[in-house]
């Protein structure tokens, strides 16, 4: 177990020896930051706000998204994203022990479509931007409505 500062808001934070095993499992250094930090971090690059007109990379639909058209990724409308037209199985990489994990996850990550916008229970909005609305069947399960 060791304590460490935090390099951007210098609060202490702990790394126990489960965490020591995982990076050195992984390859991964050492974490500078504490978790909070780290969390916000990652949260950083969500894009939530900025929307973009391109078009939907199955079917060639305009849609509205959150990732420009300059991103390497696909980029699917809901209906194509929730459809039977791809097989998620088809992008699937076998683990490559040699390598590091995060660059084998950057590349599965560049590969995998992306569903374009996700909103759930919006009202009349272009059914190709958005998935099906889903309600509460009154059984604490959700069903899809339309």
């Amino acid at each position: 177990m060791e304590t460490r500062e935090c390099e951007n808001c210098t609060s202490e934070f702990v790394i126990d020896s489960e965490d020591f095993r995982f990076y050195e499992k992984v390859g991964a250094p050492l974490p500078l930051y504490c978790p909070q930090c780290r969390a916000q971090r990652r949260l950083a690059w969500r894009n939530e706000r900025t929307m973009y007109r391109r078009t939907c990379d199955l079917c060639t639909r305009s849609i509205v998204a959150i990732y420009p058209g300059s991103v390497p990724w696909p980029v699917y409308c809901a209906p194509c994203w929730w459809g039977d037209l791809w097989d998620p199985q088809s992008f699937a990489l076998d683990y490559n022990s040699t390598k590091p994990f995060f660059a084998q996850f950057r590349e599965l990550q560049s590969k995998v479509p992306r569903i374009g916008l996700l909103s759930l229970n919006s009202e009349h909005a272009d059914k190709h931007t958005h998935q099906p609305r889903f309600s509460t069947n009154g059984q604490g399960e959700r069903d899809h409505g339309h």
